[in-house]
């Protein structure tokens, strides 16, 4: 499934969004985008930490060093 990560300038993860786009409202001029391929049960991870972790590992594999 496709998920859209949200970073600030600096690669932490602010926020994850089911989908592939990003209502125009949610996303600022400072921040930046990226579409993911997750598995389709990320969702169902329960731990923020430990989903963020992951989100964060499948960034740096899918788009490079964030």
């Amino acid at each position: 499934m496709k998920m859209t990560i949200v970073t600030d300038d600096q690669g932490n993860i602010l926020g994850a969004i089911p989908g592939d786009s990003v209502p125009q409202h949610v996303i600022l001029e400072d921040f930046q985008s990226h579409v993911l391929d997750v598995e389709d049960d990320i969702g169902k991870i329960t731990d923020g930490e430990q989903l963020q972790k992951r989100l964060q590992e499948i960034l740096q594999a899918q788009h490079g060093k964030q």
